[in-house]
């Protein structure tokens, strides 16, 4: 089977209940959810032989991910009654930040208007799936596709950026 929007539709439910009764938090199973998909796009195009066990694998790593993640982030808030400083990052991280970020602005003017808005709502601005469809008068599925094209878009985008500095 190859990676498409039918994949998507099809195992997308599946892996949201997953990544939700393993972690409790929507917002956090939402966003395993687009990793999952992310990752997937990073293969070959058939070189996966059965995609649904290979999704159920990325999502269950990144529930553990996340789980880890969480447990030490609770492990240092209990530890420290304060706020260290912050180390200020470097003139090159700055630089190749600023960079990173005029690729993805550009990635995104190139994106159709209506999924580049979905996008941004949704990312950027934390909204729920529900709340950017009723702001935009679409369905929450019709915005978690527009996320995960957009996605997509950008990783493929990025990629193809990172393969010409890198020549």
């Amino acid at each position: 089977m190859e990676f498409n929007e039918t994949a998507y539709r099809s195992f997308r439910k599946e892996l949201y209940q997953l990544a939700r009764s393993r972690l409790g938090d929507h917002a956090a199973s939402e966003d395993v959810v687009q990793d999952c998909f992310l990752r997937l796009a990073r293969y070959q195009p058939g070189s996966i032989a059965n995609i649904a066990a290979m999704l159920r694998r990325i999502a269950n790593n990144l529930i553990i991910d996340q789980a880890r993640a969480h447990r030490h982030h609770a492990d240092e808030q209990a530890g420290n009654d304060f706020d260290p400083p912050a180390d200020e990052p470097s003139q090159e991280h700055l630089l190749i930040q600023r960079e990173r970020m005029e690729q993805v602005s550009r990635i995104l003017d190139l994106m159709p208007a209506q999924r580049r808005e979905v996008f941004l709502m949704r990312r950027l601005h934390g909204m729920s799936a529900k709340e950017v469809g009723a702001a935009l008068h679409i369905s929450p599925a019709a915005v978690d596709t527009h996320v995960a094209r957009a996605v997509l878009t950008l990783h493929k985008e990025l990629a193809a950026c990172d393969e010409t500095m890198n020549a």
